[in-house]
C-alpha cells in the first residue's frame, strides 16, 4: 500500500500543543458556571489557559454566573474554574476553535457545572493528583515571578523568557521554573530547548504529567518517537483523566507508528478519539486507516477516511482520499 502510505505522509497534520497567535483573533468563549442544581455561581474566578495549561486570561462570573472571554486566536483551549477556598472542586475544561470553513469566527456556548467535594467523595471519584513542593532561593523566585507575570500579560514576552532563563541559572533545579520555560520553548516551537529543559523539569519531578506531555510533544517534534512514547505513556499513568490525556494518546499513537509499531499503535489511537472526539486532529483518522490498510482490514480503513473527510471537508488531498475509500470499499469485497 505504497500509494496510501504516501498519501499519509502528505497530509496535513496539526502537531501543534499550544493555540498559536493568529491573524484572526474574533472567537470568543462564554458561558454560566451552576453547581450541579443547576444554581448560578457568582464571583468565581475563571482561567484561561493553552493547551500545556499555561494561563492565557483570566475573569470572574457576574451575579448571574456568567463569564466570557473575548478576542481568541483559533486553537485548543482550556477553561478551569479556581475552585481554591471554595466547596467546589476542581475541574478543567476543554474547547477548541476553529471557524466553520476556516473562515469567520467561532463563538463557544461552554456551561460549566461544579461539583462539591461532598458530591465528588460521596461518588468515590476524587483524584487529588500530587503535590510537589519546593523551597526555591528568594532570587530565583523573584525572577520565575516576574518572568510569569510578564507571559502572563501578553507584555514583553522576550524579557518573560530572560526571566525564566535567569530562574533557572540562579537555581538549577527549580521545577516550576523548569516547567514553565519548557513549555513556553514547545509554544515557540523551539524543540532543542524545550527537550532539555522539561528532561531536568522531568528529573527533579518525575511526576510532572504536564512537564511529561509537553516533553512527549518535543520529543516526537524532534523525531525521537521512542523516547516520545515512553514519556507520553507514563504522563497517561499519571494523570489519564487530565485535559491532556487524548492528546498524549494521540502523540503515542503516532510515535508508535513513526517508530514502526504500528499494532501497538492502534489502542491509544483509537482511545484518543473515544475520549476527545472532535476535539482530537482529524488526523487519527488518517493514522488508523494506515493501520487497517496495511492489515488488510480494509473496511475499517475506508470507514476512518470517510470519518476523515467528514470531519475535514476542505482536506487538499479530498479527491485522492475518496479515490483511495472506493478502493478500500472494492478490496474489502
Amino acid at each position: 500500500m505504497r500509494k496510501f502510505t504516501k498519501l499519509l505522509l502528505g497530509a496535513a497534520i496539526v502537531f501543534s500543543a499550544a493555540p498559536r497567535i493568529a491573524a484572526q483573533s474574533r472567537n470568543s468563549i462564554t458561558g454560566i458556571a451552576f453547581d450541579t442544581s443547576r444554581r448560578p455561581i457568582p464571583n468565581l474566578r475563571i482561567e484561561l489557559l493553552d493547551e500545556v495549561e499555561s494561563r492565557i486570561s483570566t475573569t470572574q462570573t457576574d451575579g448571574a454566573g456568567r463569564y466570557s472571554f473575548q478576542g481568541l486566536s483559533d486553537g485548543n483551549f482550556l477553561i478551569r474554574p479556581v475552585t481554591v477556598n471554595t466547596r467546589f472542586v476542581s475541574q478543567t475544561f476543554r474547547v477548541q476553535l476553529f471557524p466553520a470553513g476556516g473562515r469567520g469566527s467561532h463563538h463557544e456556548q461552554l456551561d460549566l457545572i461544579l461539583k462539591s467535594s461532598e458530591e465528588t467523595r460521596e461518588s468515590g471519584s476524587m483524584n487529588p493528583g500530587v503535590i510537589f513542593a519546593q523551597k526555591a532561593p528568594e532570587e530565583a523566585q523573584k525572577a520565575f515571578e516576574r518572568g510569569v507575570d510578564l507571559l502572563d500579560r501578553g507584555k514583553d514576552a522576550d524579557s518573560g523568557m530572560a526571566a525564566l532563563e535567569e530562574a533557572v541559572k540562579i537555581f538549577p533545579d527549580y521545577y516550576l521554573a523548569l516547567e514553565r520555560l519548557g513549555m513556553e520553548y514547545v509554544k515557540r516551537e523551539r524543540y532543542e530547548p524545550a527537550r532539555e529543559t522539561l528532561l531536568k523539569a522531568v528529573e527533579v519531578n518525575p511526576k510532572g504529567h504536564v512537564s511529561l506531555y509537553a516533553l512527549g510533544v518535543a520529543q516526537f517534534r524532534f523525531k525521537q518517537y521512542s523516547p516520545a512514547s515512553e514519556s507520553l505513556r507514563k504522563m497517561i499513568l499519571l494523570a489519564s483523566n487530565s485535559p491532556n490525556a487524548p492528546f498524549a494518546n494521540y502523540y503515542l499513537g503516532l510515535s508508535l507508528l513513526r517508530a514502526g509499531k504500528a499494532a501497538d499503535a492502534e489502542a491509544p489511537l483509537k482511545k484518543a478519539y473515544e475520549a476527545g472526539g472532535k476535539k482530537v486532529p482529524a488526523d487519527v483518522h488518517m493514522a488508523l486507516a494506515q493501520i487497517y490498510s496495511n492489515s488488510n482490514r480494509y473496511k475499517e480503513a475506508a470507514d476512518e477516511l470517510e470519518v476523515y473527510l467528514k470531519e475535514a471537508p476542505d482536506a487538499r488531498d479530498a479527491e485522492r482520499i475518496k479515490a483511495l475509500i472506493n478502493q478500500m470499499r472494492a478490496k474489502a469485497k
